[in-house]
């Protein structure tokens, strides 16, 4: 078969019917049935059979299908790749982050940034972990934050700022604000909180401490990212474990927040292809967040919690996070 054969069979198979494969691809409709006809002649086999509900794949479709879509991500890739090589998108500064990093700590690097830089266009991309480390691999951006480290082929990996998971309560008005005790994994095995999702790293590190617990129950809320945690928990839906990052960044007079013991880190990492790390401006922009995540990462959790860490203190590698 080939990439004009599959390009048809892969619309068909999408959209169950010729027709609407030929607006899919643009086309005509008689372009996609003599496409189709000449796979099938080649093929010495049907792919597909029409009923009154449109064209019904046979047997064979459907196991070709399973590879063609394998094919179909490797040239999206391929065409994501070319657009990304496009000079208006290299001119631009690229960076990509995590969605709880992309409210206050994302703008005061930017401050940080335009300050030296004051005519430099960037974009801004929102993804998942997994998400940036492919947009950097396929050049889509020049610069990823994210939680954790990755061993994407391609793609280095930094470490600019070391946090590490802290509990995190609103004040209910006779909190006294000099407390400063930390909260014991054991006490938080008996309390209902908001947990990280259990498929994010950082969350299936902390309810594999929890589970060793007899006391812990498991919890009733969980969330997929730590700012969607801190939300909910300042909308009064219980304490929130999230990272200290997340809390360091947030407003602090109405919430109380206290390290975990035993700690366990968080790691924000930098993550760049060889093209993005040779832009002029790439060292400042780096810098830029490195000084911002280092402000937080570098005192106690906001409220009257003590005893942080400085930014690197932790030892371990950090699971990953959201």
């Amino acid at each position: 078969m080939r990439i004009k054969h599959i390009e048809v069979f892969n619309a068909i198979m999408l959209s169950g019917s010729v027709s609407a494969a030929a607006r899919i691809l643009n086309v005509t409709q008689p372009a996609v049935t003599q496409t189709l006809k000449h796979a099938e002649q080649q093929l010495g086999y049907a792919l597909f059979v029409r009923d009154k509900g449109g064209m019904k794949p046979t047997p064979e479709a459907r196991q070709l299908h399973l590879r063609a879509q394998k094919i179909f991500e490797q040239v999206d890739e391929l065409r994501r790749l070319a657009l990304s090589l496009r000079p208006d998108h290299q001119a631009q500064f690229r960076v990509a982050i995590v969605p709880s990093l992309s409210t206050n700590c994302l703008s005061r690097a930017l401050a940080l940034f335009k300050a030296r830089h004051p005519r430099s266009a960037v974009s801004i991309k929102i993804l998942h972990s997994d998400q940036i480390a492919q947009a950097v691999a396929l050049r889509e951006c020049d610069l990823g934050i994210v939680y954790g480290e990755t061993d994407v082929p391609s793609v280095e990996t930094e470490v600019v700022g070391m946090g590490h998971l802290v509990w995190v309560e609103r004040r209910d008005g006779t909190t006294p604000r000099a407390e400063s005790a930390d909260m014991p994994i054991g006490e938080i095995a008996t309390r209902d909180f908001i947990c990280i999702d259990k498929d994010d790293l950082v969350g299936k590190a902390l309810l594999g401490l929890l589970s060793e617990s007899a006391a812990f129950a498991g919890t009733r809320l969980s969330a997929q990212t730590y700012q969607s945690a801190l939300l909910l928990t300042l909308d009064g839906f219980g304490p929130c474990v999230v990272e200290s990052f997340t809390a360091g960044f947030a407003p602090n007079a109405s919430l109380l927040c206290r390290s975990i013991t035993p700690r366990i880190p968080v790691a924000v990492s930098a993550l760049s292809s060889a093209e993005g790390r040779r832009r002029a401006d790439f060292d400042d922009m780096l810098h830029a967040f490195r000084t911002t995540l280092a402000q937080v990462g570098g005192r106690a959790p906001p409220g009257p919690a003590a005893g942080a860490e400085q930014p690197g203190a932790e030892t371990g590698r950090p699971p990953q996070g959201r």
